[in-house]
């Protein structure tokens, strides 16, 4: 009986916690000082801190309701792209406030082969005392923030 419990706790509780940790691919985003985007590989995919190097292989930005505004393909670059955990990524694309985007890439982790894609919705807010506000996920998709 012990052993049952223990099989469906672990089947029903621990693995869909485990698996959503692995493929969250939720990259980080920040709103800097001077109102730009720092969009970055979040520190806890070098678990261990040994430093490593991704290999950015594609970038892109879509407006909500219209498409694609932006892409950037690194694939068959003469120069791979690496970039290492929270270092801003270059995404050469001028955001404008109150507008819906869903910003992403694909990276891999140097030394494999294994393409991880990154998405995440965002918004950049123009409060009424003009300071900036970087909404996220739901957040950025309520028109009533």
């Amino acid at each position: 009986m012990k052993q049952r419990y223990i099989y469906w706790l672990l089947m029903f509780l621990i693995l869909p916690l485990l698996a959503s940790c692995i493929a969250s691919g939720l990259p980080d985003i920040v709103l800097k000082d001077d109102g730009q985007l720092c969009i970055s590989i979040p520190s806890n995919e070098d678990f261990f801190k040994r430093n490593k190097q991704f290999k950015i292989i594609f970038t892109d930005v879509f407006q909500t309701g219209i498409g694609e505004l932006w892409s950037k393909d690194y694939q068959y670059s003469s120069k791979p792209y690496y970039v290492k955990t929270q270092e801003c990524l270059r995404f050469d694309y001028h955001f404008q406030n109150n507008i819906n985007y869903s910003v992403g890439f694909t990276s891999t982790e140097k030394g494999t082969d294994e393409n991880k894609p990154w998405s995440r919705h965002m918004r950049i807010k123009k409060n009424k005392d003009g300071t900036l506000q970087l909404l996220l996920d739901e957040h950025a998709r309520d028109i009533t923030q």
